[in-house]
C-alpha cells in the first residue's frame, strides 16, 4: 500500500498556526530592521539631501570616506576603545559574580547595585557623571579628591586625551558590566560543585581550576559575550558625545560620533550610510577575530 505524503488538516492547521505567531515578529523585523538596511544601502550610493534633488554617484561616498583624514582616527579610537573595554568588562564580570556566586549576607542588594545602572537612560546616566568629574573645583570628584589632599588644584577630566579616555572607559564599564555578571553568574551557578571538590582533592590552585573547570564551562556565554560587547563598543557614541563631547581637540571622537557629524549636522545622508556600512564591516571582523581567539584559547585549555 502505498504511503501518502499529503499533510493532515490537522497538522496543516498547527504549521499555520505557528507562522501566524511568527508573523508580529516578522513584521516588526521587516520594518525596523531589513526595511532600514535596504534603504540605507541605497541611499549610501546616492548624494542624498532633504532639500536638494538626490543625485546617484555610485560609490563616490565610500570612497571620499576612505580618502577622508578625520575618518581614520575614529577609527583608531574605536578600535582602541574596544581592545581595552570589551576585555575588561569580561574580567570585571567574571570576577564579581564568582564573588556573587557565595551566597552571603546582602548579595541580592550587591547584584542590585550592579544591575540596576544597565536600565537607566544614558542622559540622566552621564549627566550625572558630567557632574562627577567636572573641571571646576565644586566638582564632586575634584572637592574630595582634594579633601583628601590627593591634588591641589582642580583636574581638568576632559582637558587630556588619555583622561578623557580613562574616564570614558571607567563610566562605561560601571554602566553595562551589570548585565554581564548576571550571564557568567548563571552560567557558574550550572557548574557541579563536585568537579571544584576533585580538582582540590587533586591539588589544582583557584587559578588552575579557573582553566580547565571554569572556563570550558562558562565557553558558550563567554562567546556570546565577547560578540555583544564588540557591537557595543563599536556603537560608541552617547559617553563620547555627552562627557567630552568629542574633545579634546576631536581625540576622544568615535566612529558613530563622527557619523553623527557627517549625518545630521552636515546634512549629508548619503555618506552618513556608507559610513554606517564601514562601522558594520568592522564589527563584523573584529567580532569574528575575537571568536576565534576566544575559541582557540578554550581549544588549548581543553587539550
Amino acid at each position: 500500500m502505498r504511503q501518502s505524503h499529503s499533510k493532515s488538516p490537522r497538522s496543516f492547521r498547527r504549521e499555520v498556526g505557528s507562522w501566524l505567531f511568527l508573523l508580529p515578529h516578522l513584521f516588526f523585523f521587516i520594518l525596523f530592521v531589513a526595511v532600514p538596511l535596504v534603504f540605507g544601502l541605497i541611499i549610501s550610493f546616492f548624494n542624498w539631501s532633504l532639500l536638494k534633488e538626490n543625485v546617484f554617484i555610485g560609490f563616490n561616498n565610500y570612497v571620499r570616506t576612505w580618502n577622508d583624514s578625520r575618518f581614520w582616527p575614529t577609527v583608531q579610537h574605536t578600535v582602541i576603545f574596544a581592545l581595552i573595554s570589551v576585555p575588561l568588562v569580561i574580567i570585571v564580570a567574571i570576577l564579581f559574580a564568582h564573588i556573587l556566586k557565595k551566597k552571603r549576607f546582602g548579595q541580592l542588594w550587591l547584584l542590585v547595585a550592579f544591575v540596576s545602572p544597565a536600565f537607566f537612560g544614558s542622559v540622566g546616566i552621564l549627566s550625572s557623571w558630567k557632574w562627577i568629574f567636572a573641571s571646576f573645583p565644586s566638582g564632586l570628584a575634584n572637592y574630595y579628591l582634594d579633601k583628601v589632599g590627593l591634588i591641589n588644584k582642580a583636574v581638568s577630566w576632559f582637558g587630556s586625551t588619555s583622561v578623557a579616555w580613562g574616564v570614558i572607559i571607567l563610566v562605561t564599564v560601571w554602566w553595562i558590566v551589570g548585565f554581564s555578571i548576571l550571564l557568567y553568574l548563571g552560567a557558574l551557578q550550572r557548574i557541579p560543585p563536585e568537579q571544584y571538590e576533585s580538582a582540590k582533592l587533586d591539588g589544582a590552585g583557584p587559578w588552575k581550576r579557573f582553566i580547565y573547570i571554569t572556563l570550558p564551562w562558562i565557553k558558550s556565554v563567554l562567546f556570546f559575550d565577547v560578540v555583544r560587547q564588540a557591537i557595543l563598543a563599536f556603537g560608541l557614541f552617547d559617553q563620547a558625545y555627552i562627557l567630552s563631547g568629542g574633545g579634546p581637540a576631536g581625540t576622544t571622537r568615535t566612529l558613530v560620533y563622527y557619523l553623527y557629524l557627517v549625518g545630521f549636522e552636515r546634512q549629508d545622508f548619503g555618506r552618513a550610510a556608507a559610513i554606517s556600512w564601514y562601522i558594520f564591516a568592522i564589527v563584523l571582523i573584529f567580532a569574528v577575530i575575537q571568536l576565534v581567539l576566544v575559541t582557540k584559547s578554550i581549544r588549548s585549555t581543553e587539550g
